[in-house]
């Protein structure tokens, strides 16, 4: 049986037909795009974007994990909200699984977004990126049935192809047949057998399979994951990622910081505007949110001596975070004694660490570990 089915043409395709798979047109790009929460990622996730890369000879395959709203959302309906993996880490182990191997990258282009956003919106994303790409969404045989429900399911197929895998005793083709909408945009759909290593393997089996213990999901994670999925789980681990509960730590976080008499929606805004000595300038930052502020940082006149200054003003910006914020130094002397680590996927190694190298200074950690040091240090002559 072919793997990947390139028919075209209006009429169904007879189940007893073979149809050869159609190279790539002259010129022609391809990418295939695995989205999901990857809660966390599995040696299964890897083995089918591989497959399905070959399949349809395309230049890249794209994992592209869901945003923490939307895995929020599921876990919480599912009784398992205390299950959820930070949306930095599930993204530092999806890379760290594509390392070496050619063409595989994680793309975090739903992270931020609300709960309801959609794979269409994200096709979108990566297609106004990739503008001379054709782009292929992966499905399972099993998910076909709620196709015909989408939001903008007429605009996705117009404009993107679906590449469904399908495992042993499953008929993708029938279903397509027996559907009205399904089958007048059968021109939409190409289709391959689902790779050998699948079976028994998913994001829920390593959840439960973990509770016996690391040998217990060994199988079904790659080293890198299992190590990082480690880490996390152990319970004076270090804190990796600013988001989730964490989230306050970040300089991102949502709470107004007055420092050098202005006042800045966050921290990230007040960081980015003392890189200019002109006030007109600073003052623009009063007013913009943290990635808007970052972007304005490269566009101010540097003063000359930011690189000498710029730690010990972000000491003192994180400080008047936390002094002017109660409720968040309460939250800060909550982590104990735990390591807080700026794990980044960026690779910034002069503010953080590179989750999927370990390498790094991670001087915005240090400095939050040292003011939660003198906020320790208050509470006892308090008492």
């Amino acid at each position: 049986m072919n793997p990947l089915d390139e028919s075209v043409g209006k009429a169904p395709v007879a189940e007893s037909e073979t149809v050869l798979p159609l190279p790539p047109a002259e010129g022609e790009r391809r990418i295939v795009v695995l989205g999901g929460s990857f809660n966390p990622p599995t040696l299964a996730h890897l083995r089918l974007l591989q497959a399905a890369k070959e399949a349809v000879n395309a230049e890249a395959g794209l994992f592209v994990p869901s945003n923490d709203a939307y895995v929020r959302n599921k876990m919480k309906k599912a009784g398992q909200e205390d299950a959820v993996l930070p949306e930095q880490l599930r993204l530092a182990m999806l890379r760290a699984m594509c390392g070496g191997r050619s063409g595989l990258k994680a793309d975090d282009c739903e992270f931020g977004k609300a709960a309801d956003w959609r794979t269409f919106e994200t096709m979108c994303d990566i297609q106004a990126r990739c503008p001379a790409a054709t782009l292929y969404f992966v499905m399972g045989a099993d998910k076909l049935h709620i196709l015909p429900y989408w939001r903008n399911k007429q605009r996705f197929l117009a404009q993107f192809r679906i590449l469904v895998v399908s495992r042993e005793g499953e008929d993708p083709e029938r279903l397509i047949r027996e559907n009205e909408f399904l089958s007048r945009n059968r021109d939409a759909f190409s289709f391959m057998t689902a790779p050998e290593g699948l079976d028994g393997i998913s994001s829920s089996a390593v959840r439960e399979g973990i509770k016996n213990g690391r040998d217990a999901v060994a199988g079904m994670l790659h080293p890198v994951v299992s190590e990082l999925l480690w880490q996390h789980n152990a319970p004076d681990a270090p804190i990796r990622c600013f988001d989730g509960e964490f989230s306050f730590l970040s300089n991102f976080y949502e709470a107004p910081v007055t420092y050098g008499g202005l006042t800045y929606p966050t921290g990230e805004s007040a960081y980015q505007a003392q890189k200019t000595l002109s006030e007109e300038e600073r003052e623009k930052f009063t007013t913009v949110p943290p990635g808007k502020a970052k972007r304005l940082g490269n566009k101010v006149t540097l003063r000359q001596d930011w690189d000498e200054v710029k730690l010990g003003l972000m000491e003192e910006i994180v400080r008047a975070k936390f002094s002017q914020h109660p409720d968040l130094a309460e939250r800060l002397l909550a982590t104990q004694d735990r390591e807080i680590v700026e794990g980044t996927v960026w690779h910034d190694i002069y503010w953080g660490i590179d989750l999927t190298t370990g390498q790094g200074e991670n001087h915005l950690g240090k400095i939050l570990m040292q003011i939660r040091g003198e906020l320790k240090n208050g509470s006892s002559r308090r008492r």
